[in-house]
């Protein structure tokens, strides 16, 4: 049996949460026995609880010693033979702790963001995680792009690196979409609109403003935009929505519970961050059959093959991403024939059972080391 602690920087809904999520329910109960330790912060803590998983309160996002100490006591008290950790918080705590008590660390970067910081921040953080990575086992990328990225920016060395993608469950989302679809009624939506869609937490690097201006470069009536999720971004976009008179036709729906619900009420995808992982939505929405819209940035180049499975426009252009959308609204059978092959590229390339099994022999191969 190997013992492994997942520490998260956020237990709030999102990408990298709802990753570890699918992972430790379906990591075999026989081979391996996870213990979680996130803050109080979202609905993924209780989740994890219901798996009836050892799940202890860390708030392993600040920069807090008494994080650390906590994440010491854990492994110690467990008997952790790999410690996983997720996110920037968690990347410090996770692998100061591997280094103090000398279990394996491993670590997955659910994107490498740090653009936005003020230059002397940026250098500051990638000297960290380059000095982070000496005390790290394997490290974890979630995409292509992001590996090719991280290992330029030398934030680990090549023999450390291993690539597993997301991966969704398309049997279970076809299971939920038949049984719950969230319906356009229910949302306020008519029947005859033309919907488009994003599922994301409001966060800056998503840049939502970007297709709230699209909507409105459109000046098409009978076109809606449905976001849902919510974060720090919220209230600045329904000013954004409020001030091009788009009242009524944005419709904020906040978190949803299973947000894959909400496919069937769309007529089309649209994902506009500035930058990506790999992301969880996006295989969603195509595994549901959409066709998407998505800027051309790592992460979306991973997952969508432009022209094929959705199309790919330049990030921050608003008149590039609402021509794009046009263009599928005036080409439905070229929209479906989209939303066809992405399904297929996520059954065939994205499945959930080669992500469990690649991170399974991940944590077989740390625990022989601690072994030894």
């Amino acid at each position: 049996m190997i013992r492994v602690l997942e520490l998260l920087t956020t237990s709030a809904l999102g990408g990298g949460p709802r990753q570890v999520y699918d992972l430790v329910c379906r990591l075999p109960r026989e081979g391996f026995e996870v213990a979680v330790a996130a803050p109080r912060d979202g609905a993924f803590f209780e989740r994890f609880r219901d798996l009836g998983l050892t799940v202890t309160e860390v708030d392993a996002g600040r920069l807090d010693p008494r994080a650390l100490w906590a994440t010491v006591r854990l492994v110690k008290g467990h008997g952790i033979q790999v410690i996983h950790s997720h996110g920037k918080g968690a990347g410090l705590h996770g692998r100061l702790a591997a280094r103090l008590t000398g279990v394996p660390a491993v670590h997955t970067f659910h994107g490498i963001h740090y653009e936005r910081y003020p230059p002397p921040l940026a250098t500051l953080y990638l000297r960290l995680e380059r000095r982070l990575s000496r005390w790290t086992r394997t490290v974890v990328s979630v995409s292509p792009t992001q590996a090719a990225e991280a290992l330029a920016l030398g934030l680990f060395e090549a023999a450390q690196s291993v690539t597993i993608v997301n991966g969704v469950d398309l049997d279970e989302q076809d299971r939920v979409l038949a049984r719950s679809p969230i319906r356009r009624e229910e949302l306020g939506l008519a029947p005859d609109l033309f919907v488009l869609g994003a599922v994301a937490r409001f966060d800056p690097i998503k840049r939502l403003d970007t297709l709230v201006g699209a909507l409105g470069a459109l000046n098409r009536r009978g076109v809606s935009l449905l976001l849902v999720g919510d974060g720090p971004e919220g209230d600045r976009l329904r000013r954004l929505a409020a001030a091009a008179r788009l009242n009524g036709r944005v419709i904020f729906a906040g978190w949803l519970d299973d947000s894959a619900r909400v496919y069937p009420a769309l007529d089309l995808y649209v994902s506009t961050s500035q930058k990506e992982g790999l992301p969880l939505a996006v295989l969603e929405a195509m595994g549901a059959g959409l066709a998407v819209v998505a800027t051309d940035v790592p992460g979306h180049r991973d997952v969508v093959r432009h022209g094929q499975t959705g199309l790919l426009v330049p990030p921050g252009d608003a008149r590039a991403l609402a021509a794009a959308i046009a263009g599928l609204m005036d080409d439905p059978e070229r929209r479906r024939r989209i939303g066809r092959a992405a399904r297929e590229r996520v059954r065939v390339e994205f499945g959930i059972g080669p992500m469990v099994e690649k991170t399974a022999a991940v944590y077989r191969a740390a625990a022989l080391q601690s072994a030894t």
